[in-house]
């Protein structure tokens, strides 16, 4: 790394960061750099959480969204298990709630299919139970009767990402990191003669700083393209609606196969979300709505006398191998990688966040990065030939 701070006049001057995308990775980045002492620069080529972060559920879905055991499942446990403290810490520092709800996640089957896939997992899953039909539905008694059991998954609790972001917001800018809206960047530059990256392109100019730290999600690939790395990224489309009931017919979140219901404090409940490599398309379609609809009604028939509110699209990064790139690597030393969370940004901000600022402190990170390293995509490539 470069120097961390500067000589000045006798005075020693905070290190400095710049980065790239205002959604909840790039500025959970920003608090924990800030912390840490980083004078912060957040930059955002439109208005900061207008992509995937707020088009999210706010599932801290660790165990429900997992299906497999391995390093991308210990990463999401690691995040849970700081999450509220994290938050509490957001909240004592900008102000603002970020609506946090310990509630859990039922996840219902109601096919004979789903229903091996979920016990396929009690080998190996943490803080789940088999929960038969009747057991469910004393949690929940507006569930289906179609429902042929599923997982209780105590510790999968929820936030609203718009309050998050809200909150997440709050936080940094008390810290006096300085977010620059409507501020593309262009490209990363690197240091004559060493290669290291020392600032980027943007539409105002270029900036400079000690490290810089990708999260611009499905955007990434544009700025490390041009430098020789490759990331397999893409964008993943999910439509989402909201709807409002007048009293509560769930508490918990609830689950199925291809749909989720989650409740929020203000009465309404978040459904979604449909899945499509669409490119940068973010146009809600009827029938996307109208299946999610379908699949809702399926596990919780009376959402069908809800009121509707609104429907959107996000675009999720997503990548080939569905894990995200962290880290750093000697090929563009200065850049911090923190991109590519897929469907897992909310539930990943604050390991992510503390990721970043190990790394930019030079200390060895808590968790093993090479599963996420961002060289893995031509280090196959490389191994194919």
């Amino acid at each position: 790394m470069s120097t961390a701070a500067q000589q000045t006049g006798g005075r020693t001057s905070a290190p400095t960061a710049i980065i790239i995308g205002g959604g909840v990775i790039g500025c959970a980045a920003a608090f924990e750099l800030s912390k840490a002492g980083y004078a912060c620069t957040l930059l955002d080529k439109g208005a900061i959480h207008q992509e995937a972060s707020t088009a999210a559920a706010g599932m801290l879905g660790a165990q429900v969204e997992i299906h497999q055991p391995g390093p991308f499942y210990e990463l999401c446990r690691q995040s849970q298990e700081i999450y509220k403290a994290w938050i509490d810490e957001l909240e004592q520092i900008g102000g603002v709630t970020a609506q946090y709800i310990g509630k859990g996640i039922l996840r219902a089957a109601l096919t004979e299919e789903d229903e091996l896939e979920l016990r396929s997992r009690l080998s190996w899953i943490q803080n789940a139970d088999w929960m038969k039909p009747e057991d469910m539905r004393r949690i929940e008694p507006e569930l289906s009767a179609e429902v042929r059991g599923g997982l209780h998954f105590h510790a999968d609790h929820q936030v609203h990402p718009v309050w998050l972001a809200k909150s997440l917001s709050a936080a940094i800018v008390r810290q006096g990191c300085r977010i620059r809206e409507w501020t593309p960047v262009f490209k990363l530059l690197t240091e004559p003669g060493t290669g290291r990256i020392c600032g980027v392109q943007t539409s105002e100019g270029p900036l400079y700083a000690d490290i810089v730290v990708l999260a611009s999600g499905a955007w990434s690939p544009a700025l490390t393209g041009p430098l020789g790395i490759k990331l397999d990224m893409f964008p993943v489309k999910g439509q989402c609606i909201s709807v409002k009931t007048g009293a509560p017919i769930i508490r918990s979140t609830v689950f199925t196969h291809g749909c989720y219901i989650v409740p929020k404090l203000d009465g309404s409940y978040i459904i979604g979300a449909t899945q499509a490599e669409a490119g940068f398309d973010k146009q809600v379609t009827v029938k996307a709505i109208a299946e999610l609809h379908g699949k809702a009604a399926a596990l919780l028939p009376r959402i069908e006398e809800a009121e509707f509110i609104s429907s959107w699209a996000g675009l999720r990064p997503g990548t080939r191998d569905g894990l995200p790139y962290l880290g750093e690597t000697s090929e563009l030393p200065g850049l911090i990688f923190a991109t590519g969370h897929y469907r897992n940004g909310i539930l990943l901000a604050p390991v992510t966040g503390r990721i970043v600022a190990q790394i930019a402190a030079g200390d060895k990170p808590l968790e093993d990065l090479k599963p996420f390293s961002p060289m893995r995509d031509s280090a196959k490539a490389t191994a194919s030939l």
